[in-house]
This record gives structure tokens, sequence and C-alpha cells, in this order.
């Protein structure tokens, strides 16, 4: 099991799910990012690598690895990594601007 792809395509992703992340940071709130960052910016940023970068799938599929696996990898990943570092991003941004609501 390439373990190292996984992750490679975890980096190549993120960018993706953050930016939609701070959009819903912006329009609902805190909370809500998180539950947006932890569920469907997975997906979104899943769609918006299919559609920007559609020839680097070729990379997985030559080390046996679906569009399945990868989203499967990719959420688990993000709930074990993801989920303290966007919780510290968001105290960040929320002393940083002396905003304490957690809505």
């Amino acid at each position: 099991m390439p373990i190292r792809a996984y992750i490679q395509f975890y980096k190549d992703i993120i960018p993706y799910v953050l930016i939609f992340t701070i959009l819903s940071k912006i329009l609902f709130g805190s909370m809500t990012a998180i539950i947006i960052f932890l569920t469907i910016g997975i997906g979104i940023g899943f769609l918006a690598f299919s559609l920007i970068k559609k020839q680097e799938f070729y990379f997985y599929y030559n080390l046996g690895i679906t569009k399945w696996k990868l989203f499967k990898s990719v959420f688990l990943i993000n709930l074990i990594v993801g989920t303290p570092i966007l919780i510290l991003f968001f105290l960040t941004l929320s002393f940083i601007f002396i905003d304490f609501r957690i809505t």
C-alpha cells in the first residue's frame, strides 16, 4: 500500500478544501465551517481536483489506487489531521479579530 501516494493526494486536494472552508466561515460562522470542512468540503475539494487536475488521476491509477480509495483516505486523514489544525486556526482568527462567538 503506497502511503506516500495517499499523503500526496491529501496535499494536492487540501487547498481546494481550505478555500471552500474559509468562504463558508465568512458566510456561515465558525462551527458551520468546521462541520463543512470535515464533511462537504472533502467532496467539493475532490470535485475541484477532478475538474482542474484530471490528468493526475492516472498517476494513482498506475499505482492501483481508485478514486474511491483516494476519497476514503482523504476523508480519514482529514478527520485525524485536519480537525485539530482547523480548530486551532479558527481560535487564532477569533483572537486576532476579537470575535469570541462560537457561531
